[in-house]
């Protein structure tokens, strides 16, 4: 068992007896911990019992060493810590510990500023843990000592009544969106085609980051941008609809000028003509076809930009996910074409691989093979096949290998299309979740207040003219002195 003393600076050099409170707990490990943490005018009454606020005890007092009478206070009253000062020494001594422990060989006095720990940055424990469980600041000392070093709450009046009422109206309507979002995801004809969507997917993970409660400021931050956006989009884009139709439109005369360009010889490549001629009338029709498809949906397509600015009442982030949304709907060609190269592309590939082994004379065994390096090793074996095998073989081989080029073009073309078009889609994805993630009431607390996070915080030995100890039944305990800094 061992004891530690946490006790502010300015009462290790104070030179006036005071009365000090705070709280004594014994950790899971059987180390008693008291925290100093108010100091009130020494009375030397039954009245020092009644001064400290409410969630503090009273521990003791810091008596002046001089005084025979103030020596033998501990001895009246119920103190479990006792200080002295005297003329000699410029710190104050520790004399008398209520709780002493026969094996006891030393203590530890730690000092501490009250504006760190009332500042110290620590994230917010979620409101719906179980009573049951211990809560975090027990487990660290520093954790308690900044709860211990908060402010008192103030006691309920009128004034203070109304303002939480207000509060709580204005709580109420700031979480009406989420709720109607809440209650249109989860209706069964929505949910079955929203659960595809990013919007959905953010909207889950919103709410498993609001539910911890730990990034409280976030959430008000991502509300507030999303609102100025809505106002922004609404205020200063005449005609919004017009611009995604543009967009479309747009991004249809680029894919026809790429398959213009592939229509020749790209980049001095010689195509096959007819696989290419056959891969540019598919892709052109594919576009009419989605092109069709916009015209006819025209008007809806113009009404998306109401949702985007009204989906800021969610906040920006749930903008950013509708945004990209929209993104993977308006690519969404490009996406078969690549799905379509990719797939003739494999076919090829496997194709030429199997009728390789046949023109060299080698077939495919899977009853064969070793393993070797965590690889599968020699499973082909030679076989003798037929002249008509070998000769559909050749003429297949020849034929897939003469057209491979052209659909090797088409598939680097349209992968890096989509590659594109993904990293796009993962900026914003990258975006909207570091938004919620990242540290801002501490970059904030930080900057106005100096905070500083409990990694930060380390503990230096203070070095005294005189050592300390403590006497108890003629054992002499070691007193080591330390102090927490930044």
């Amino acid at each position: 068992m061992s004891i530690k003393i946490y006790l502010p600076f300015d009462y290790f050099y104070l030179k006036s007896p005071i009365n000090l409170y705070g709280q004594v707990h014994i950790n899971d490990d059987n180390v008693i911990v008291y925290y100093v943490m108010e100091g009130f005018e020494f009375e030397s009454s039954d009245n020092a019992m009644d001064q400290g606020s409410t969630q503090m005890r009273f521990l003791g007092a810091i008596l002046n060493a001089d005084s025979y009478a103030d020596q033998n206070q501990h001895h009246n009253f119920d103190m479990r810590l006792c200080f002295t000062y005297s003329s000699v020494k410029d710190n104050i001594s520790l004399i008398y510990i209520g709780i002493t422990p026969e094996r006891l060989k030393h203590i530890k006095l730690i000092l501490f500023e009250k504006s760190i720990m009332r500042n110290l940055f620590v994230a917010a424990e979620p409101e719906n843990k179980l009573p049951l469980e211990e809560p975090k600041s027990r487990e660290c000392d520093f954790l308690e000592l900044f709860r211990l070093a908060q402010p008192p709450v103030d006691i309920p009046t009128k004034n203070n009544g109304a303002k939480r009422s207000i509060l709580n109206l204005l709580n109420i309507i700031a979480s009406l969106p989420i709720t109607l979002f809440q209650c249109i995801a989860d209706s069964a004809i929505v949910n079955s085609v929203m659960v595809h969507t990013t919007v959905y997917k953010h909207f889950k993970e919103w709410q498993l980051t609001y539910a911890k409660g730990s990034r409280t400021t976030n959430i008000v931050l991502d509300r507030v941008m999303g609102m100025i956006f809505m106002v922004i989009l609404f205020s200063l884009a005449t005609k919004p609809g017009d611009f995604l139709i543009q967009i479309s439109h747009a991004i249809i005369g680029h894919l026809y000028s790429l398959l213009k360009v592939l229509e020749g010889s790209p980049i001095g490549l010689k195509l096959n003509i007819h696989l290419n001629n056959f891969f540019l009338d598919c892709f052109k029709y594919h576009i009419e076809l989605w092109s069709t498809f916009l015209d006819f949906i025209e008007p809806l397509v113009r009404q998306v930009y109401l949702a985007i600015g009204v989906f800021g009442c969610l906040g920006l982030t749930f903008q950013i996910a509708l945004l990209a949304d929209l993104i993977s709907v308006i690519g969404l060609h490009s996406h078969c074409f690549y799905i379509y190269t990719k797939v003739l592309y494999n076919v090829e590939r496997k194709g030429l691989s199997v009728l390789w082994q046949v023109v060299r004379g080698n077939r495919y065994n899977i009853l064969k093979g070793i393993f070797k390096l965590f690889v599968l090793l020699g499973r082909t074996e030679a076989h003798n096949y037929m002249n008509r095998q070998l000769y559909l073989a050749t003429i297949f081989f020849s034929a897939i290998l003469f057209l491979f080029p052209t659909t090797l073009v088409y598939y680097i073309v349209f992968a890096a299309l989509k590659a594109l078009t993904s990293a796009c889609l993962s900026i914003f994805e990258f975006f909207r979740r570091k938004f919620l993630d990242l540290p801002i009431e501490g970059c904030l607390k930080w900057l106005i207040k100096g905070c500083s996070e409990i990694d930060c915080l380390k503990i230096i030995d203070v070095s005294l003219p005189r050592e300390e100890f403590l006497m108890n039944k003629q054992n002499k305990i070691n007193v080591s002195v330390y102090k927490i800094e930044t």
